[in-house]
Parts: structure tokens; sequence; C-alpha cells
């Protein structure tokens, strides 16, 4: 069995990255020639580990992927997750005290500097968040390479309604935002405004999944 299929038997269940998404990447990543991932936002670790069972499959790359400290708390935690499969040795897992975006300062000082083939984020959501951390992995990603947004048409609004456990949490997390940022699809405009703005090219969107894709000019 490989490892694409062994995560797929052992985490099918959890959250958030399911086996039709990870097929599209699978694919994805095989016709772009990706081997050198960042991907900001694991939870568990499920899309970590999907992204590192097909680098594992397919014999070369590594994944650096970013969360916050908390993430070490949920059980599963990422560790447990690619430590099941074998996959430590393809992951890189990196921890942020108050935001992704520290950590991106940190890789972007780094002597060398890393450069990725390929961006997947799935972190943050609101425009300023989004968009600086877009800002900073333009500086990480090689001439020629891809990025995906994840939760296109993500709103504060939705979110406070559809997370009934939480929804106390979520209304004093953005409760200094206005009515028109809560209900706008912050990633959507960082996708729409800065990707053009960046010289950002071959956009394409995969509605059912929620994604959006630029290509930085090679």
């Amino acid at each position: 069995m490989n490892k694409f299929d062994e995560c797929t038997q052992k985490y099918e269940k959890l959250p958030y990255m399911n086996r039709a998404r990870a097929l599209y990447m699978r694919d994805f990543i095989k016709r772009s020639d990706i081997s050198n991932i960042l991907e900001i936002g694991f939870f568990h670790g499920k899309s970590s580990a999907y992204f590192a069972a097909i680098l594992e499959d397919q014999g070369s790359g590594h994944l650096t992927t970013i969360d916050m400290n908390n993430a070490k708390n949920r059980n599963p935690n990422i560790f447990d997750v690619i430590q099941s499969l074998n996959l430590s040795h393809r992951v890189t897992p990196l921890f942020a005290q108050r935001s992704h975006t520290w950590e991106l300062a940190k890789l972007i000082q780094m002597n060398p500097r890393p450069q990725f083939d390929f961006c997947y984020f799935d972190g943050g959501h609101t425009w300023d968040v989004t968009g600086f951390g877009f800002l900073l992995v333009d500086m990480l990603l090689k001439p020629g390479a891809w990025i995906a947004f994840d939760d296109m048409d993500w709103t504060i609004s939705k979110s406070i309604i559809h997370n009934l456990d939480i929804r106390p949490k979520l209304e004093e997390t953005y409760k200094n935002y206005s009515l028109d940022e809560k209900e706008s699809t912050g990633v959507r405009m960082v996708y729409e405004l800065i990707g053009p703005h960046l010289n950002y090219t071959n956009f394409f969107e995969e509605k059912k999944f929620g994604w959006g894709f630029a290509q930085k000019q090679k």
C-alpha cells in the first residue's frame, strides 16, 4: 500500500482534507513538478500528512507547515499523525505564538532563504492576515511557483453562525470588526486584488473545493 492510501485508511474521518481534495492535490503536484511545499494552517495535520504522503510516494520533496502553538494540544496532533505514517522525515512543523506571519518572517531572514514550489494557504482568512501573509509567502516562492488559497468565500459572519460551540469566543475575537468587514470574503479580496498587483498569472478556481490558484511569474 502506498502512503497516500495508508493516510486515507488511517485518518479518513479526521478533519479537514478529504480524499477527493487530496487526489486533486496529488494530480496538481505531479503535473506541476512540485517538490518543496509550504503550508499555512494544518489543524490536526491531516492535510500535512497527505502532502507528505504524496511527496513520499513520488520519492522526493519536503513540506514546511505552520500553525498556532495550541495545535500541539489537539488529539491527535500533527506529530501523532505523521509519526504513525512514518512520514516525519518529510515534514517540518512550525508553531506560532501569535501569528504565522512572524514564522514567515523568520523563514525570510534565513540565509539561504527557503524557496518553495507551492504554498497551500489555509490560515487567518481575514483581509489583513491573509493579505500580509500572501506578501510574505511571495518572498518565499520561486519564480513560476503556485499558491492555492482555501476558503475563498469564508466570512467572519458565517463562521460565527456555523460554529455554535465556540460562538462566544469568536464574537469576542471579532467584536471590533465592522459589519461590512464581517460580511466580506477576505480571502477572495486578497486573491482578486493583491494577486494581480503582484503580477501573478494563470488564475483559476476549483469551486467545489473552495480553492483559488494563481502562479507567480517565471
